[in-house]
């Protein structure tokens, strides 16, 4: 996965007209408008804006900074029928090129940019759709996700009829569905698609997470053991975590297994004890 890189490191060729217009005035990144005469070798986490119907026009320079691993992303602006995109690729001999994104509109290009500028390309949804039932969602490092609905509580409350009826926040930051009122970020679906994400979000959001530390002593307390009970964890590791500090996915899995529960089970009990009102 990309990295979190400095705002200044995004160079943008734009070869689309409408695109120029769009990123006049913005200052965080390098515009480069004149691409036939840039060296390739000099540039650094490229995005390339430009129409279908432009797509021959520059095909050798985006194949080159393929071929170079400097291409991070390209948007292609939607000007002819959807149906001969296919041909306009093939046309262009860019079939292989795995960060694509055809939009409609330059907010989603805007929205992914934005993201990489801040270094939140791998948190933010740069678009989404429904196909049949599932969920398909693209994110701002131009990753493909995709889930059932039937896969996740929060989606599986949206009625069928509804599915479709949703906006992604301007910042990418999470999906709305306005009639059931639910809202789904990406560290959602990706819980779903790879449980070791799940894992790895809730050992990051423990450690910065005071409260979560103390619900952790909370319950080795309440379940009778001591801070040395716990396999794989030194007495010292398990008073580091319940005094707020880092915490691992291994060290989640050896606490839920000394409580005798699941690590679902676990998390779920931290979590709750960790909303309820201080004892204190």
């Amino acid at each position: 996965m990309p990295g979190v890189i400095d705002r200044m490191e995004l160079d943008v060729v734009v070869c689309d007209e409408a695109a120029v217009r769009i990123m006049k005035g913005h200052e965080a990144v390098r515009l480069i408008k004149n691409w036939r005469v840039a060296k390739t070798s000099r540039l650094r986490n490229v995005f390339v804006l430009c129409s279908a119907m432009g797509l021959p026009e520059i095909a050798d320079f985006v194949s080159s900074l393929n071929r170079q691993h400097r291409l991070r992303g390209l948007f292609v602006r939607q000007d002819a029928d959807p149906a001969w995109l296919p041909q306009l690729l093939e046309r262009a001999n860019l079939r292989t090129v795995r960060n694509m994104l055809v939009h409609g509109d330059y907010s989603i290009p805007m929205r992914v940019l934005s993201a990489w500028e801040h270094g939140g390309q791998d948190e933010l949804i740069a678009n989404a759709t429904v196909a049949d039932d599932k969920l398909l969602l693209i994110s701002c490092a131009l990753e493909r996700f995709e889930v059932r609905f039937d896969a996740l509580p929060a989606l599986k409350k949206i009625p069928e009829g509804e599915r479709g009826s949703f906006v992604v926040s301007e910042d990418g930051s999470y999906i709305h569905w306005p009639g059931p009122d639910i809202h789904l970020d990406l560290d959602a679906i990706k819980s779903v698609v790879n449980p070791e994400w799940r894992l790895h979000v809730s050992a990051t959001r423990l450690s910065r997470n005071r409260r979560y530390a103390e619900a952790i002593a909370q319950i080795r307390r309440e379940r009778g053991l001591r801070q040395g009970d716990i396999p794989d964890l030194s007495e010292r590791q398990v008073r580091r975590i319940e005094s707020g500090g880092p915490i691992t996915a291994a060290a989640l899995r050896s606490l839920a297994a000394a409580h005798k529960l699941s690590l679902d089970d676990y998390l779920s009990t931290v979590a709750e004890a960790s909303s309820a009102p201080s004892r204190r």
